[in-house]
């Protein structure tokens, strides 16, 4: 799994990164993604890349979610965003990847490191400002105790990630899972990603 689809896992299990603050060894999510070949309401069965296959155990409280591409203009005052972003020279982000949320999306607001070395931020919160630059799309993002001016350049992965039902898994549709285990104070938690154009007509 890549760092950045580790890390942005959305508001649902925002975050693998927490159960590492709160473990002393933590376990790495697990990260699948396949084609949907069989499920039921405890368990599914993916496709997976090179032909091999992989059971997943379902929990109750997992949650979908469909993204779908959208474009850096739409990013507006009020989206709710989650960004990867690095740190540049003068204490602002650069966005390696953004995804937006919406209005309604559980809070769950942070800005913190991402790595050892605290180049890289993780930043969830509320957009207060959106301008564009011949840079990309500069952003301030309220994350409940400060924000941070991000720029979001262009070519980057932009994605509206909005509620789905658990009746869209089904035979024949590609998703990512991703699971995290349970912590002392954090039960396990699990997230269902859809690309909705994946979505049967």
């Amino acid at each position: 799994m890549n760092r950045i689809g580790l890390a942005l896992v959305a508001v649902v299990s925002l975050y693998a990164g927490q159960a590492g603050a709160q473990t002393a060894a933590p376990m790495a999510p697990q990260h699948l993604q396949g084609t949907v070949s069989a499920v039921s309401d405890t368990s599914l069965t993916l496709a997976t890349a090179g032909g091999t296959g992989a059971t997943v155990d379902l929990l109750p409280n997992r949650t979908v979610t469909l993204i779908e591409p959208i474009t850096v203009d739409q990013i507006q005052p009020g989206s709710y965003v989650a960004t990867a972003n690095k740190t540049q020279a003068d204490g602002t982000g650069v966005s390696v990847e953004i995804r937006v949320f919406p209005p309604n999306t559980p809070r769950f607001d942070l800005n913190r490191a991402m790595d050892q070395t605290g180049e890289t931020m993780m930043t969830n919160g509320v957009v207060a400002t959106a301008v564009s630059t011949d840079g990309g799309r500069r952003l301030t993002v309220d994350y409940g105790t400060g924000t941070r001016t991000i720029t979001v350049p262009p070519g980057i992965s932009i994605t509206l990630n909005t509620p789905g039902t658990p009746d869209l898994v089904r035979p024949g549709v590609k998703i990512e899972i991703y699971t995290v285990a349970a912590t002392t104070d954090r039960p396990a938690r699990q997230s269902i990603r859809i690309n909705k154009a994946d979505l049967p007509k």
